[in-house]
């Protein structure tokens, strides 16, 4: 072959390798997926899972840009950001059902279940579908993913050993209607203030105690501004990853079913970490000095009652008689 033929022949080849790059590149689809907890907890994990699989299911032509520690705001910011499709997933706490769905969703109320089991079990049946459908319809999003998370505990500044100890004290919590009227049905002192902002609130004495799974505890470093974790376990929830309706209306049926198998073993793999990850945790708070307060749970959830049967008026009757028998009703 001649020197010409085979310049000639590397450039069309050149070439044909751009288009085609370009053509890839302008076909990508992409996912803004917003995280408001910080990098390198289990569910960060698990998406950066999802993200991977993703794009090695299409072959690239959807890309998922994750932008965890609440770099696109707090979950209130990005509850509305996914309903209008300014980005297309999320993972939210307990607020996304606590304003879409806060009749049919007693699992993201404090004191209500005892165990991580019921709260599946929960899910599983038609009041999880009703809340589904909730989600949907005035959402405008659609719940692909349940992740576990540890029991959420009471961290303070002052030993709270029994009920009458929340007297007067300054806690922060989501700004979840719900959680505010539980709390101060105890006596406590419950102040809304989005998660980015806690630490900097305990530090500075604007709150004396906050609670939170031991992941969020550990990963934003709760433990230089707080001195004791309480064991309550007074909610066992869970994150609840969704995505825009019409975004993944839109897409290709092969690439809606690869993200939905993504997102699948993304969470089953979270949840297995999960088993083990709250042990781990536990000890690795107290070596760096919190000083662990075990209490009768029981009698936390006993006194928690006058306020959830506030709640409970604005649920559907049936939610009421779903879980009346965890309280004693």
């Amino acid at each position: 072959m001649k020197k010409w033929q085979l310049i000639l022949g590397l450039t069309v080849l050149m070439l044909v390798c751009g288009w085609q790059r370009a053509s890839y590149a302008a076909k990508a689809t992409e996912i803004t997926f917003a995280i408001h907890t910080p990098p390198g907890t289990v569910e960060n994990q698990a998406l950066q899972m999802f993200k991977d699989k993703v794009e090695a299911g299409t072959n690239g032509e959807i890309v998922v840009k994750l932008f965890p520690g609440a770099a696109l705001g707090g979950e209130k910011d990005n509850i509305e950001q996914i309903k209008t499709g300014v980005i297309q997933m999320s993972i939210f706490g307990d607020m996304l059902t606590s304003v879409y769905a806060p009749e049919y969703d007693p699992t993201v109320v404090p004191f209500v279940f005892p165990d991580l089991e019921s709260v599946y079990e929960y899910w599983s049946g038609d009041l999880g579908d009703k809340i589904k459908l909730a989600l949907e319809q005035r959402g405008n999003i659609v719940l692909i993913g349940l992740h576990t998370r540890g029991p959420r505990n009471l961290t303070a500044n002052k030993e709270v050993k029994t009920p009458g100890d929340l007297k007067g004290l300054k806690i922060r919590v989501a700004e979840i209607p719900s959680w505010v009227t539980v709390w101060k049905s105890m006596s406590a002192l419950p102040t809304p203030i989005a998660w980015p902002e806690v630490y900097t609130a305990l530090q500075l004495g604007v709150v004396d105690a906050q609670e939170n799974p031991y992941e969020n505890i550990y990963s934003a470093k709760l433990y230089e501004v707080q001195k004791y974790l309480v064991k309550t376990e007074h909610l066992f929830n869970l994150f609840h990853v969704v995505v825009n309706k019409e975004f993944i209306s839109n897409l290709k049926s092969d690439h809606r079913q690869v993200l939905l198998n993504s997102m699948d073993e993304a969470m089953k793999w979270g949840n297995a970490q999960m088993e083990t990850r709250d042990k781990e945790l536990e000890q690795k708070l107290t070596e760096l000095g919190m000083k662990i307060v075990e209490v009768d749970k029981e009698a936390f959830r006993r006194a928690a009652l006058p306020g959830l049967k506030e709640v409970a008026k604005g649920w559907a009757p049936e939610v009421w008689d779903s879980v009346k028998g965890y309280l004693g009703e």
